[in-house]
């Protein structure tokens, strides 16, 4: 499915006036790289963000907190995180399996928080971020990153609630398409997407 088909699928400018993130490795990975183009083509103003992997666990919190501020400053107040962790997962292919899901996990977390007490929590907006999970042929640590991202999702939940912010974790089937991805985020970024949050929305 192509972005022009996904956007068919939802009104016309449905999200004119929405600021967004769409966070990952370098260049992003082809669900992100659908999901910028999505929310761009339904009137979102949508700016991508480099989270890097390499460095210091303070020194990587620090890096990815100046791009999230930076990216957030050009997309103008975001109220839509979508965090392609796939992406950052394939990102550390070359480290450890264990290393890998841990570097892409730590660098998924410090992107949700940056944005979440800067953008949401700190204003007293609120906002909604979705994790994109990889798709269940991306390695041997597919599933666990997938199931990391849920826990944090439904942890963020609970926890963030009070603030108004939603958490969801969206999980490709074998089959998704970066264009059916990229419909469901947009969907979920749009006001009736806020009834969702502290789910895992699993495609087959």
């Amino acid at each position: 499915m192509e972005s022009v088909t996904a956007t068919a699928l939802l009104r016309a400018r449905l999200l004119e006036g929405t600021a967004a993130l769409v966070a990952g490795a370098p260049g992003l990975g082809p669900c992100g790289r659908e999901a910028l183009a999505v929310l761009a083509e339904l009137g979102a103003s949508a700016v991508a963000v480099d989270l890097g992997l390499g460095g210091e666990p303070e020194e990587q919190e620090s890096t990815i907190a100046a791009a999230v501020l930076d990216a957030a400053t050009r997309a103008g107040d975001p109220r839509l995180l979508i965090v392609d962790a796939g992406s950052l997962l394939g990102a550390g292919a070359d480290a450890a399996g264990a290393l890998a899901l841990s570097a892409a996990l730590q660098a998924t977390w410090c992107a949700v928080r940056a944005v979440a007490e800067r953008c949401y929590i700190a204003p007293g907006t609120g906002g909604r971020i979705v994790l994109l999970a990889p798709r269940p042929g991306a390695g041997a640590h597919a599933s666990a990153a997938a199931a990391g991202l849920e826990n944090l999702a439904r942890t963020l939940s609970i926890e963030w609630a009070r603030y108004a912010v939603t958490a969801v974790v969206l999980v490709p089937g074998a089959h998704s398409t970066p264009g059916e991805l990229a419909a469901i985020c947009a969907y979920l970024g749009s006001p009736a997407g806020e009834y969702f949050s502290g789910c895992a929305l699993e495609l087959r």
